[in-house]
């Protein structure tokens, strides 16, 4: 049984889509598969800021921006990774996103912004409202009026090629889809992909789950088996958060109909700036871990026997020492911390540019995570923590910042370290990945290449699975990179010549056609 479009789409996040809506309105016929029973993919899950220069809220902002000023930012925020840095790449980034962020407003999508992101010299940070799930209702509203169609419940086991080595269509579910004219791979990272991060970065970092599950590195494989090369795959972001409290975050349940994001834009942008942040905080504290800087300063990570699991020195170890042990782990500090940490410019946690959250907030929107004593032992007894195991722990590491040295695990920050009470502690928080940047390697039409940097006919990625070397280390640009790589991988594959053979290598037996209507189709 066989299926024939224009161009066909692996994977229905916010890369998909866009790549599925570019090649409609470029004259294609379209198709996604999409491997989960709702298409969103990362993009429906993140925090959906998008940072770009050039576009018109920067205008009405007063803000004189451009793209030679956002590409030095860009290179600021990279520090010594600038070294690694796809530079092709990223002017293409630099150059689409405001168009890219003009695009997704025409079609619906409200943002509040542009906010400051440090080290940037310009506010870039455009957020979108009033959650990240306005970027999917818009883009399947558009999918369906361009005429896409959205196939879910469908997982590619292998790309096929024809006799020529071209890559001419996928093969999912018994079913065989052809693209005439190319095929773009838009399956997320591999963050949940248990074998690429052990083999890629180590076992340690594999046991750290991944926020999206379903990112299990699909279009890697598919890309690497036709000769596709993946680029940078020791990049993850391991980091802690709070699991989900008990009532729902308020921002993430509201709808993301057009006319409630129109109402929510207008209502934010009037608020004056103090009392949108009070409105934030709510959310921030829903899951956003501390900021490392609270370890700087003194704190210290213990698991629940009380004993510390890693150097606090390092989100990624502190990740991957909460994973190894119960994936519990609880930040510990004394009441100096805890004051310093209670007003700006010591923010427990942020939404940069846009809310900061700190100590009193924690105990305010989050009691279940927010834990204070007069003594160590009481507040191990409220935590869960084991009372003289912690108290042990935190002997140990005042004598360790006393004599400057850590012989367990090498922290050399002790900040102010732990002092007089009252005691508090945070927790327990998870070790997540959020994210993967590794990618296959891509030219600047999002054409897959191999080693040698030849492009492999009929076949393209976009978003993380076409990253190709992007550094993407500031907040919004990997939303950025996801929407400008969709729009030009779907463009340009919509303006590929069509192949003339579709027949698979190895295809046996006779070919039907099976119609779209009998699929999986989202309406």
């Amino acid at each position: 049984m066989s299926v024939t479009t224009d161009v066909l789409v692996i994977g229905g996040g916010g890369s998909g889509l866009t790549a599925a809506i570019s090649a409609a309105t470029s004259g294609a016929k379209s198709i996604v598969l999409e491997k989960c029973a709702r298409p969103g993919g990362s993009t429906g899950m993140s925090v959906g800021s998008f940072t770009a220069a050039n576009t018109a809220y920067q205008y009405r902002a007063g803000v004189n921006d451009s793209i030679d000023l956002f590409i030095e930012d860009m290179k600021v925020a990279n520090g010594k990774d600038e070294a690694r840095e796809n530079v092709a790449l990223r002017r293409v980034l630099a150059e689409n996103a405001g168009a890219t962020l003009e695009w997704l407003s025409s079609i619906g999508v409200q943002f509040l912004g542009p906010t400051p992101e440090p080290p940037y010299e310009k506010p870039r940070m455009h957020n979108v409202l009033p959650n990240a799930g306005a970027y999917v209702t818009a883009l399947l509203r558009e999918a369906r009026k361009r005429g896409v169609q959205v196939v879910t419940n469908v997982r590619v086991d292998r790309l096929l090629r024809n006799a020529a080595g071209e890559v001419i269509g996928a093969s999912a579910n018994g079913v065989e889809y052809f693209g005439r004219r190319a095929v773009v791979l838009a399956t997320g990272d591999y963050s949940g992909a248990t074998d690429l991060k052990a083999a890629y970065v180590g076992e340690d970092a594999a046991r750290v789950p991944a926020v999206n599950k379903t990112n299990t590195g699909d279009g890697f494989r598919l890309g690497s088996d036709v000769g596709g090369v993946m680029l940078q795959m020791d990049r993850l972001y391991e980091g802690l958060r709070f699991p989900p409290g008990r009532f729902p975050d308020p921002i993430k349940l509201l709808p993301s109909h057009p006319s409630v994001s129109r109402l929510v834009r207008l209502v934010a942008e009037r608020l004056p700036k103090r009392l949108l942040a009070v409105l934030l905080r709510g959310a921030l504290t829903s899951w956003v871990g501390p900021n490392n800087t609270m370890y700087a300063a003194g704190a210290i990570l213990v698991n629940e026997q009380g004993q510390r699991v890693a150097n606090e020195d390092s989100d990624k170890l502190l990740a991957r020492g909460v994973a190894a042990d119960s994936n519990r782990g609880y930040m510990v500090f004394d009441e100096a911390l805890a004051k310093r940490f209670s007003a700006w410019p010591n923010p427990v946690s942020t939404f940069p540019g846009v809310a900061y959250a700190y100590v009193g907030d924690y105990a305010r929107y989050r009691p279940d995570m927010f834990h204070k004593a007069d003594t160590i032992e009481e507040l191990a007894a409220k935590a869960g923590i084991d009372p003289a195991a912690l108290l042990s722990t935190i002997q140990q590491v005042r004598d360790y910042a006393a004599a400057g040295e850590d012989p367990d695990f090498g922290r050399a920050t002790f900040g102010a370290g732990i002092g007089d009470g009252p005691y508090y502690a945070l927790g327990p928080m998870q070790s997540y990945i959020t994210l993967a940047d590794g990618g296959l390697a891509v030219d600047t039409t999002l054409r897959v290449t191999t080693p040698e940097g030849a492009p492999i006919a009929g076949l393209y990625a976009a978003g993380s699975t076409g990253q190709g070397g992007l550094q993407l280390l500031n907040h919004g640009l990997h939303i950025g990179w996801a929407m400008v790589s969709g729009r030009i991988a779907g463009r340009h594959a919509a303006q590929a010549s069509p192949r003339t053979d579709l027949t698979s290598v190895g295809a046996k037996g006779s070919v039907l056609e099976t119609p779209v209507a009998e699929l999986n189709v989202i309406q």
